[in-house]
C-alpha cells in the first residue's frame, strides 16, 4: 500500500529537531520545527508548503533566516505557525534585515500563532518591503490547516513556556487494486491522482476520467465505475510529532487525546530514566516516559527522538528503554528520502 506520508529526520534522533514529511502524491512537503536545515537540499526545501514550529529555543527555530533566503524568489506564500508569542519572534528575525531592494521579489510569508482558541497572522511581501500586514484573527477549534488529502491539527504544552504538539492527518486512504487495474487494461499514470482527487472532492459518480493508452485511442470510464471496480477506501494514516513539554498530569492527558491511535508518534526521548529528576527540572521526557506515552495513546508505531548530548554514543540505551516501556515497534526513522 503505497504511503502518503514519507517522514523524515533530517538531523537524526541526536540532532537539531526538524520532522520532514514529504508528500509526493501532492508535489509538496510539510516541515515540523526548524532546527540546522543544512543536511536538507535546498531542492527539498524549494518545496515546502507549511511550516509549525514547536516553539523557538534555538534548536527548533535556528532554521529560519536559511529557509527565508531560499523562499525569496520563490513564487507561492509560505505559511509558518507557532505559538503564543511567535509573532513577536518572526517580527524580530525580520527586522534584523534590511529590505530596500526586496520590492520585486515574489516571496510571501504568512505567520501564524495560536493563542488559546485564536490564530493570529500577519504577512509580510516583497513587494511590502517585508513590512507586516495589519494582523487578522479566525477562531482555532483544534484543526490547524485542511487540505485536500490531509489535515493539520495542533494543541499547546507546557514546556515553562507555550509549545506546540502536532498531528498530520491523511483525510482518506485511497489506494489502487493493481491486480484489478490490469485485468480491466489499464496502465497506471497520472490519470490515478487526477481520479484520487475527484474521489476525495465528491466529484459526480457519472463524471468521466480519460485514460491514456499505448496505442494513443484514449479510454473513458466514470468515477463511480473507477472507485468500484479498482478502488480501496479505508480510514487514513496519523502522525503525531511530540517534543519539549514536561512530564505532568495536564500535559500527558492533552497528548494522549491528539495523539490517540496514531500510525506513528515522533516524540522525544531527552533523558534515561536513572536521570528523571534532571528531566523534570528541563520539563522533558524520559525514555520510558515516552514509551509509556505511546502505550497510552495506542500508538502503532514510536520513533523516539531529541536525545540529550549528554549520551554520546549511547543511543540504544534509550531506544531499549522506550520500547521496553512502549511494548510495540519502535523504529528509527531515516534521515533522507530514497526517492528524489
Amino acid at each position: 500500500m503505497r504511503t502518503v506520508f514519507h517522514p523524515f529526520l533530517p538531523n537524526g534522533p541526536c540532532g537539531d529537531p526538524v520532522l520532514w514529511v514529504e508528500l509526493p502524491d501532492e508535489g509538496h512537503s510539510v516541515m515540523v520545527d526548524l532546527g540546522d536545515l543544512r543536511t536538507v537540499p535546498n531542492r527539498k526545501l524549494l518545496r515546502v508548503g507549511r511550516v509549525v514550529v514547536t516553539h523557538t529555543h534555538m534548536d527548533h527555530f535556528i532554521g529560519f533566516d536559511h529557509l527565508l533566503r531560499l523562499l525569496l524568489g520563490r513564487e507561492g506564500e509560505l505559511v509558518m505557525t507557532g505559538p503564543a508569542g511567535f509573532l513577536d519572534r518572526v517580527a524580530g528575525k525580520i527586522a534584523g534585515y534590511t529590505w530596500n531592494l526586496i520590492e520585486s521579489y515574489p516571496v510571501h510569508l504568512t505567520a501564524e500563532e495560536i493563542d488559546g482558541d485564536t490564530v493570529r497572522a500577519v504577512t509580510y511581501t516583497g513587494a511590502n518591503r517585508m513590512q507586516p500586514c495589519a494582523p487578522t484573527e479566525r477562531r482555532f477549534d483544534g484543526t490547524l490547516h485542511g487540505h485536500r488529502a490531509y489535515t493539520i491539527h495542533a494543541d499547546t504544552f507546557d514546556h515553562g513556556i507555550p509549545v506546540l504538539g502536532v498531528v498530520l492527518k491523511e483525510t482518506e486512504h485511497l489506494s489502487v487494486n493493481k491486480d484489478r487495474l490490469d485485468r480491466m487494461g489499464l496502465t497506471p499514470g497520472p490519470w490515478l491522482s487526477e481520479f484520487k482527487n475527484a474521489v476525495r472532492r465528491c466529484a459526480p459518480e457519472d463524471d468521466p476520467i480519460e485514460i491514456p493508452t499505448p496505442d494513443g485511442r484514449p479510454r473513458r470510464h466514470t468515477i463511480g465505475e473507477l472507485t468500484e471496480q479498482i478502488l480501496f477506501r479505508t480510514p487514513g494514516q496519523k502522525i503525531a510529532y511530540l517534543t519539549d513539554f514536561k512530564h505532568s498530569k495536564r500535559n500527558i492527558e492533552k497528548a494522549i487525546t491528539l495523539a490517540h491511535e496514531v500510525d506513528l508518534l515522533v516524540c522525544e526521548a531527552a533523558f534515561l530514566h536513572a536521570d528523571q529528576k534532571l528531566a523534570a527540572e528541563r520539563h522533558h521526557l524520559t525514555a520510558r516516559q515516552a514509551g509509556e506515552l505511546a502505550r497510552a495513546c495506542k500508538a502503532k508505531k514510536l520513533a523516539p527522538f531529541h536525545f540529550s548530548p549528554r549520551y554520546p554514543d549511547r543511543e540504544q540505551e534509550l531506544i531499549e528503554e522506550a520500547a521496553q516501556a512502549f511494548g510495540g515497534p519502535v523504529i528509527q526513522l531515516p534521515t533522507g528520502p530514497t526517492f528524489e
